[in-house]
């Protein structure tokens, strides 16, 4: 009777399997064949997901919070030193700032150059995590009611975490810059030269295409090249932390460890029928 019963168990767990097995192959046919249908059942289930994630998020945060505030009571005074000295010094050079800014707007203004601050379309709040070894990605709370659409670059207070790649009605998901799939065009601060961001789904990424004969150095920052349409330009993205021969190391600057609130940026490239045609040319016969 016992032997009877586990074999009844073993059929139904292969029969299960064999279900599994046919979904996921399924998915992955119409994914290839280009269907969007497995896109549109992950951004459904995030939305369904959403309202769990952000209740079982409320007692962690809560123990964090307390938890940090007792570690930062010791260092409050240490801080405060610091931050006197930092006070001083940005005193000194606030004025110069304002008049630089001063100056900077009215000439802006005389040659009349379009601004580059780009407006948010939405600032949201990481409500999860993508799990894995082969994706680096967040789930944030802000879909297509707020205006998020696919391909929009989102920051944090330091620098560019991603592009959104799934959009939800209420929430969306970021691509990591540190994700496989990521490429993020740059350029090296200092000297202007361009080179592409790659992600490695490691907390580090790697600097390519960059030519053989630009000094790196460690600490160098990497902005947004603007190239590509996919980001505006001039946004950090990383910092060289290590140059060994042609290999070059990169940290991100934004805090992907410890992502709180994020900006989604209401980024749109110039349009194809925007760019400057070239001038026609003038018939042989005409003078």
């Amino acid at each position: 009777m016992a032997s009877s019963s586990r074999l009844r168990r073993g059929g139904r767990g292969r029969e299960v399997l064999w279900l599994y097995l046919f979904i996921a192959v399924a998915l992955l046919v119409l994914e290839g064949v280009g269907q969007g249908l497995p896109r549109q059942i992950r951004a459904y289930a995030n939305d369904v997901v959403s309202p769990v994630l952000r209740l079982l998020e409320q007692p962690i945060r809560a123990v964090q919070a307390g938890l940090e505030r007792i570690a930062g009571v010791s260092d409050i005074y240490l801080e405060n030193e610091t931050l006197r000295d930092e006070n001083d010094r940005l005193r000194q050079w606030r004025e110069a700032a304002m008049q630089l800014s001063r100056e900077n707007e009215r000439l802006r203004l005389m040659l009349k150059v379009p601004g580059r601050e780009v407006p948010p379309a939405a600032t949201a709040r990481v409500i999860g995590v993508g799990g894995g070894a082969f994706e680096r990605s967040v789930l944030i709370s802000a879909g297509a009611t707020d205006n998020v659409r696919r391909n929009l670059p989102v920051v944090d207070e330091s620098g560019v975490i991603g592009r959104t790649i799934q959009v939800g009605r209420w929430t969306s998901r970021v691509l990591l810059v540190t994700d496989l799939n990521s490429r993020v065009p740059v350029r090296l601060e200092r000297t202007g030269d361009l080179a592409i961001a790659e992600g490695q789904n490691e907390p580090f990424l790697l600097l390519r295409f960059l030519p053989e004969e630009v000094n790196v150095r460690v600490g160098d920052r990497l902005l947004t090249s603007g190239h590509g349409g996919a980001f505006p330009p001039d946004l950090p993205v990383a910092r060289v932390s290590d140059v060994t021969g042609d290999l070059i190391r990169l940290e991100p600057l934004g805090i992907l460890g410890k992502l709180d609130y994020v900006r989604v940026l209401d980024y749109r490239a110039v349009p194809e029928d925007d760019v400057i045609a070239p001038p026609a040319v003038e018939a042989e016969g005409e003078q």
